[in-house]
C-alpha cells in the first residue's frame, strides 16, 4: 500500500513536470505581447492570438526547414532500412563466403568509432560538405539495425528459405516475398525510430552545413532560440517598433510548438511500434 502511495504520487510529479512547461509554452505563443511582457502567464493564454504562428508560417527560412526536414527524414529512413535489411540478410546466407569476419568487421564499428575530427576530414575530402549528401551518406549503416535484423532472420525456419530456393527464387525474390512480410512489424518498428531521429537531426548540420538553405527544422529552431537576429527577421522590424506587437518568447514558443507538432500528432498511432522495438530480441522462439 505504501509503495503504490508513493509510486504514484512519484510519477504524477514527474508528469507533471513535464506537462506544466509544454502547456506553459503552448500558452506563451497563444498570448499578447502585454501579458508575455509582463510574465503573466502560466499554463493559460491571455490576450488570445495567432499573429506568432502566422509569421512563421509567413517566413521563407521556417518553411525551406520544413521541407529540409521532411525531405531528409523520408530518404534517410528509407535508405537506413533498405541498407539494414539488405545488409541483415546477406550476413544471415548460408552461402555468403567469410561471413563471419564480415559480421565481425561490422560489430567493431559498433563500438569504436574513428571519431568527430577523423569523420568530418572524410567527408570534407570527397566534397560533401555544405550539401544534402553530408546529411544522408554518412548514416546510412546503422550497425545495430543490421545485427538486429540479421538475428531476426536467423531464427526463420530454414525450410521456407530452402523451399523457396528450390522452387527457383531468387535472392531478390526470397527478401522480398519471403522474409520481409515475417519481420515487417520490426521492419515498421525501426522506420518509427529512425524517422524520429531525423525529425530531430541537427548535429551534422551544425557541423557540415553553412549554407542556411540547407537547415533543418531543428537547426532552425536552434538559432530562433539562440539568436535574437532570426527573430527579428521572422517579425520582420515588428519586434523593434512594436507595431505587431509579437514578443519574442511568442516567436520562440511558436516555432517549438511546429516543431513538436508532427510527433505529438503521429506518436498515438506508432505507439505500438516503439513498444514493438523495445522487444525485439528480448525474446526468442
Amino acid at each position: 500500500m505504501i509503495f503504490n502511495v508513493f509510486n504514484y504520487s512519484f510519477f504524477t510529479l514527474f508528469c507533471l513536470t513535464i506537462l506544466i512547461p509544454f502547456f506553459n509554452a503552448i500558452a506563451i505563443s497563444l498570448s499578447s505581447y502585454g501579458e508575455v511582457a509582463q510574465g503573466n502567464i502560466f499554463i493559460w493564454p491571455k490576450g488570445f492570438n495567432l499573429d506568432a504562428y502566422a509569421k512563421l508560417a509567413a517566413n521563407s527560412g521556417f518553411i525551406r526547414a520544413t521541407l529540409n526536414t521532411v525531405f531528409l527524414t523520408v530518404v534517410n529512413t528509407i535508405l537506413v532500412i533498405m541498407c539494414s535489411l539488405f545488409a541483415g540478410f546477406a550476413l544471415s546466407n548460408k552461402h555468403l563466403v567469410g561471413k563471419k569476419i564480415i559480421f565481425t568487421y561490422i560489430l567493431i564499428t559498433m563500438f569504436f568509432s574513428g571519431g568527430l575530427i577523423p569523420t568530418y576530414l572524410v567527408v570534407n575530402t570527397l566534397g560533401l560538405t555544405n550539401t544534402y549528401w553530408a546529411l544522408i551518406l554518412p548514416g546510412v549503416a546503422n550497425v545495430f539495425y543490421i545485427i538486429v535484423f540479421k538475428n531476426v532472420i536467423d531464427q526463420l525456419p530454414q525450410e521456407l528459405l530452402e523451399s523457396a530456393e528450390m522452387d527457383g527464387a531468387g535472392e531478390a525474390t526470397t527478401l522480398l516475398r519471403i522474409v520481409l512480410p515475417l519481420v515487417l512489424p520490426m521492419t515498421a518498428a525501426f522506420t518509427v525510430f529512425s524517422a524520429v531521429a531525423y525529425w530531430n537531426e541537427w548535429f551534422n548540420v551544425l557541423i557540415y552545413i553553412r549554407d542556411k538553405g540547407l537547415w533543418t527544422l531543428q537547426y532552425y529552431l536552434r538559432s530562433i532560440l539562440l539568436d535574437t537576429s532570426t527573430v527579428s527577421s521572422i517579425t520582420q522590424g515588428a519586434l523593434v517598433q512594436g507595431q505587431d506587437r509579437i514578443h519574442p518568447q511568442n516567436i520562440k514558443m511558436a516555432a517549438l510548438m511546429l516543431t513538436v507538432l508532427p510527433i505529438i500528432a503521429i506518436y498515438p498511432f506508432v505507439q505500438k511500434y516503439f513498444i514493438h522495438g523495445q522487444l525485439v530480441g528480448a525474446v526468442k522462439g
